[in-house]
């Protein structure tokens, strides 16, 4: 945490808090479970919603590769 450069921090911090409550929630348990996206498949209710995840990932592309890969890994799970 400490090598990252500070206006890098600064841009993911804009970024995530644009995103809004109802998605940050969604991303955070992606990125807790990135293969749950089989729930959404399934029609579970705690399924995430693939609209919102697309969302941040348009979003917050670029800034994370952790996040990068849990969102598109979700979002190839949801396509298939």
């Amino acid at each position: 945490m400490y090598d990252s450069d500070p206006a890098d921090l600064i841009e993911f911090a804009t970024r995530w808090r644009e995103l809004g409550d109802a998605v940050t929630e969604q991303v955070a348990r992606v990125i807790d479970d990135p293969s749950c996206g089989s729930c959404w498949n399934e029609g579970t209710e705690h399924g995430v919603n693939p609209t919102a995840i697309e969302v941040a990932y348009q979003r917050l592309r670029g800034v994370n590769e952790g996040i990068d890969e849990a969102l598109s890994a979700f979002l190839e799970s949801v396509a298939e």
